[in-house]
């Protein structure tokens, strides 16, 4: 009876060490993904791009990564923007701001007339 009793003290203990080796793990990687994330700002009337969602589902070559170009119109504060495109019509739903980056044009290449 001793001996299962020590057994069954063990175990506990031995979930007990787990559970708090693992608590540690989680904790160290949501602190290196937090510091790891892109922090994006946008404004009112910014031009930016939108990544396509489907690209993941259909990779290719040559296919387009990112839509666009629109205008930001409202961002909430949970970081969800409302977009419009540029002949001022809103699209119908918010897009999360991590699926956007700003279109900037002096990157665009120059094309040669």
């Amino acid at each position: 009876m001793d001996e299962q009793l020590e057994q069954l003290i063990t175990l506990e203990e031995d979930r007990f060490v787990a559970s708090f080796h693992q608590q540690v793990h989680k904790a160290r990687e949501k602190s290196w993904h937090d510091q790891h994330m892109k922090q994006h700002t946008f404004k009112n009337g910014d031009l930016v791009l939108l990544y396509d969602s489907n690209f993941m589902k259909f990779p290719g070559k040559f296919k387009m990564h990112w839509l666009g170009t629109y205008i930001v119109k409202n961002i909430s504060n949970c970081g969800a923007v409302q977009l419009a495109k540029l002949h001022e019509e809103k699209l119908p739903r918010r897009v999360n701001g991590i699926q956007l980056k700003i279109y900037r044009e002096d990157f665009v290449p120059k094309i040669a007339q």
